[in-house]
């Protein structure tokens, strides 16, 4: 197992990135076009790992805080992998403001700020085993309350793996919403391709 693969599989353990929404009520795909990409596309880094900047958010980006998502679709796919990246990353020194500003409050975010004080994170990921961010898909999107997303990233040895996401609508942005900790759900899993209806998010290394 890569290593920030399982460093990933090591915050799932202490309750990351998804939260099961069964019988929650799904878009109609004649009302939402869930597969428009973002715009304007441009790629800064976290941690040595490159993350989409676009139009759709966020509008105010710096190490300690991204924020300011558009409340279509692709802001918050976009919000999904960007939040979902830098808390996944954030070094010792910058956990906390961003678990304050782009993680959604509840039970799963507590467990979560609890597991994290117990390791240390420093320095940037390598960059011969970095992921790289190269889609999304939208199974879900409720306007204004939710989305759940899941995030496409390819190895430098062409392997892949899905992330499952989910996003909430709080206080006039996407934020990341961590699951309960009673969720025994798998968040992140090897693939062997990436599906044929995922929005494709195209950069250069």
């Amino acid at each position: 197992m890569k290593p920030l693969l399982a460093a990933a599989a090591l915050l799932v353990t202490a309750v990351l990135f998804f939260v099961a929404c069964s019988h929650s009520k799904r878009t109609d795909p004649e009302t939402v076009d869930v597969s428009i990409a973002p715009t304007g596309i441009r790629w800064g880094e976290y941690q040595g790992v490159a993350i989409p900047l676009t139009d759709q958010g966020p509008r105010t980006y710096t190490p300690a805080i991204a924020a300011g998502f558009a409340p279509a679709p692709a802001g918050a796919a976009v919000a999904a992998i960007v939040h979902t990246v830098r808390m996944s990353l954030a070094p010792d020194d910058a956990w906390a403001q961003i678990a304050a500003t782009e993680l959604a409050p509840g039970p799963g975010k507590d467990a979560w700020a609890t597991a994290r004080v117990l390791f240390s994170l420093r320095g940037t990921a390598e960059s011969a085993t970095a992921p790289r961010v190269v889609g999304y898909r939208i199974y879900e999107y409720v306007p204004g309350v939710r989305s759940r997303v899941t995030v496409f990233t390819e190895y430098p040895d062409a392997s892949l793996a899905a992330t499952r996401t989910v996003v909430v609508w709080v206080g006039e942005d996407w934020r990341l919403q961590l699951p309960d900790p009673g969720s025994n759900a798998q968040q992140v899993e090897s693939i062997r391709q990436i599906p044929d209806d995922a929005v494709r998010l195209e950069q250069t290394r």
